[in-house]
């Protein structure tokens, strides 16, 4: 079965949307999914399933996760190789070296309009840094992502997505190593 990570958007934040990571590893190897493992709390999810497309696994793991916490949250799929060459592309090798904690990738629903992006990328974020490739943006935030123009130059896109940083990144690629 070929491996898969959902990345649940905006649970377990302070009192809001939560979901219990162990229920919910439970609750999805009891839908079918295998291999079911969970990083931090924050709605890192990496299974196995032979359902084809990373469209069909989101919905599934979307009604899962509504079943076990009543939160129905958006689930944004990719599968391990494509963390890889997330982490292997790396626009900003050095912040993501000094701190990781401050490099996002922002993994979007869908690949924006070409225009989108540029426009985007025309707006100064000065002293933070951006770079778009296909589904992925990965913001380099100088030293905190609060107040940010990043966020705003980002909403250009029209695509929603969910953000983890270098280390999760990281992390998840570590998980999927060597997997299907």
């Amino acid at each position: 079965m070929p491996t898969w990570v959902a990345l649940l958007r905006a649970v377990n934040l302070g009192a809001r949307n939560k979901v219990p990571m162990p229920a919910l590893r439970t609750a999805l190897a009891g839908a079918g999914f295998g291999d079911v493992r969970t990083y931090v709390q924050s709605g890192n999810v990496v299974l196995d399933s032979d359902l084809d497309s990373a469209d069909a696994v989101g919905a599934a793991v979307r009604a899962v996760v509504a079943e076990v916490s009543a939160v129905d949250t958006p689930v944004v799929v990719r599968r391990g190789g494509e963390l890889a060459e997330v982490l292997a592309w790396n626009p900003f090798p050095a912040a993501a070296a000094d701190r990781p904690a401050l490099v996002q990738v922002v993994h979007l629903t869908a690949e924006p309009d070409p225009a989108a992006v540029e426009a985007m990328l025309a707006v100064d974020v000065a002293p933070d840094a951006v770079a778009v490739r296909g589904r992925e943006a990965v913001i380099a935030y100088a030293e905190s992502s609060r107040n940010s123009r990043t966020d705003a130059a980002l909403r250009r896109l029209k695509v929603d997505g969910t953000a983890r940083n270098w280390r999760t990144l990281t992390a998840l690629v570590e998980l999927t190593r060597d997997r299907p």
